[in-house]
């Protein structure tokens, strides 16, 4: 959507409503997915033992996978247009919308929805596992998630009505939590081989119809609906019916063949995709109206960047750092076997070698 709105105003077409809208539904599918995957890691450390330890290492497997990337695209973009020093001081400690609006200037505008992950990461990870620890029982695990669920809902009441609730409210990171805890949740029914996963088309079919009708309210809500239905129905529902959908996507093992390599390849660049997408674009713009160059430059030259420079990042710089990653889990020892078992076992990966 972002390249698109701007491919249009060079070229002169109109992106659809539909397809504006999307952007918004990527974000929160992002989210709900997010916490999908992030909890059932947290939720395996509060099987294995919540301890500090386990707690230190999954931050910072967190922190190795994200934050290497967001500084030197930080220092990048801040050399290319460098942002009041104030701004930058909250760019660099992750609180550009941690509990405020965004800076109003426009740099790395992206970033907002990183900024409520990494919280969500210290924050949820905190709470969780240091109330297993404390109780010393896994019982505290759906009070944590529902809390996570329920606070940033009835936050969202209390922050007033600010002008531009949309532009304001949606982007302050201690306000969106929520988005993140339902794939805790969903994640937790998961594990507890709830019947929804037993149905998963039935779900599928719920949550569809969620995501048409909060999709088929787009067009209002892009012109202004009311708060109390934005922030307490829009964005809820948004969330359970794209939860509701993944509960079937969690039944898919692999990709069809003709799928499964561009799916891994966009997988590893999407992260830089999503950092420097808006930044490259951007640039490229600039360069086009400094030398007179037309739209169609710009799409020519700011589609090959979008894609190649995340691919570049993460074979050389991205992957060395996931290598050093230390394990969240300890090595399972191997089972001890019969003796004549390890015999044959022995014998036959002698033949294998000769």
């Amino acid at each position: 959507m972002h390249c698109g709105s701007e491919y249009g105003r060079l070229l002169g077409f109109t992106l659809p409503g539909g397809v504006v809208a999307a952007a918004f539904f990527g974000v929160e599918l992002f989210f709900v997915l997010s916490g999908f995957l992030i909890g059932g890691i947290l939720l395996d450390i509060t099987a294995a033992g919540a301890t500090a330890r386990a707690f230190g290492v999954f931050l910072l497997r967190r922190w190795m996978r994200t934050l290497p990337l967001y500084f030197a695209c930080l220092a990048a973009f801040a050399l290319w247009q460098p942002p009041a020093p104030q701004a930058l001081a909250l760019y660099a400690s992750l609180t550009q919308n941690l509990a405020w609006p965004m800076p109003p200037d426009g740099f790395f505008g992206v970033s907002w929805s990183l900024t409520v992950e990494e919280w969500f990461y210290l924050l949820f990870s905190a709470a969780l596992l240091g109330a297993v620890a404390l109780a010393g029982a896994r019982w505290p695990i759906w009070p944590v998630i529902i809390g996570f669920i329920a606070a940033p809902a009835a936050a969202r009441q209390l922050a007033g009505t600010p002008a531009a609730y949309f532009d304001t409210v949606y982007h302050i990171a201690l306000l969106r939590l929520d988005a993140i805890a339902w794939g805790v949740a969903l994640a937790k029914l998961h594990r507890e081989k709830r019947g929804l996963f037993r149905h998963p088309w039935l779900a599928l079919g719920g949550g569809l119809v969620l995501v048409a009708l909060v999709w088929t309210a787009a067009n209002t809500y892009l012109l202004g609906i009311g708060r109390t239905l934005y922030l307490s129905g829009f964005l809820p529902v948004t969330s359970l019916g794209l939860g509701l959908c993944l509960v079937a996507a969690s039944r898919l093992r692999r990709a069809p063949r003709l799928l499964g390599r561009p799916v891994r390849a966009g997988a590893r660049i999407s992260y830089g995709v999503y950092l420097t997408h808006v930044t490259i674009l951007q640039i490229t713009v600039a360069y086009a109206a400094g030398h007179g160059h037309g739209g169609w430059f710009v799409v020519l030259w700011s589609v090959p960047l979008i894609l190649l420079l995340p691919w570049a990042s993460y074979r050389w710089f991205e992957a060395p750092i996931l290598a050093r990653r230390p394990p969240q889990f300890a090595a399972a020892a191997p089972a001890p076997q019969p003796a004549a078992i390890a015999g044959i076992q022995d014998r036959s990966a002698r033949s294998r070698t000769s």
